[in-house]
């Protein structure tokens, strides 16, 4: 019975493991910022934005995209007045530090299962860093990354122990800022509610098997 009871367990897993392969497919919407409204200047080449911040992005891209800089493309960037996109006193505007600068990247790399990742990346006047969507360190290229897989059975497992609900769940993929990691986050049904729904979820980084978050 025991020895049954395993085989269904793994052919179970194995299943929801396949299913859920064809949800870990990365494929973020084309957009186009224009988070700053009439305070900034849409520059739609990288090669017009000047030299000084050119010279600190291409740092940032040989430091942390080493591996992957052929599968990320230039889409926009926003040259921000600053002091007149803070003027009107909104209070809203001042829960985060406002750059002098937002480039807009996307990453398309297949072969892992990105079709497209949106990169966000904020400097101030002199091209220091305030805000990137993608760890400045340790993900630099598809190989410091485990198999979407790995990822998937590992999810599985620690799912099937807690007794979540595999029949009804998606996958999300994301920068995790608290843990600078680059994340899969899984989520189970609980319960549908009026206009919402309640979920379990566990959180896997990409380059460990280790839960890194989970409903409590």
């Amino acid at each position: 019975m025991k020895q049954f009871y395993l085989i269904a367990l793994l052919i179970t897993i194995f299943w929801f493991s396949a299913v859920s392969q064809e949800k870990m497919i990365v494929h973020e919407e084309d957009w186009t910022a224009y988070t700053y409204q009439d305070a900034s200047k849409t520059v739609l080449s990288f090669n017009k934005l000047p030299s000084s911040i050119q010279k600190e992005v291409k740092i940032l891209m040989d430091e942390s995209f080493w591996g992957l800089k052929d599968s990320i493309h230039f889409v926009n960037a926003q040259i921000v007045d600053v002091i007149s996109y803070l003027k009107d006193g909104d209070p809203h505007k001042r829960h985060s530090v406002v750059p002098k600068y937002e480039l807009n990247f996307y990453l398309k790399d297949t072969s892992v299962g990105i079709n497209r990742y949106n990169i966000t990346l904020h400097l101030d006047d002199y091209g220091q860093i305030l805000k990137l969507n993608w760890p400045r360190h340790g993900a630099g290229s598809t190989k410091m990354f485990l198999s979407r897989k790995a990822i998937q059975e590992f999810a599985f497992k620690e799912a099937n122990t807690r007794h979540y609900n595999l029949n009804n769940f998606f996958v999300t993929f994301e920068y995790k800022e608290t843990f600078d990691r680059l994340c899969w986050e899984f989520s189970f049904l609980v319960k549908e509610l009026v206009g919402a729904a309640e979920y379990n979820f566990i959180v896997v980084p990409w380059d460990e098997l280790t839960l890194i978050n989970s409903t409590k």
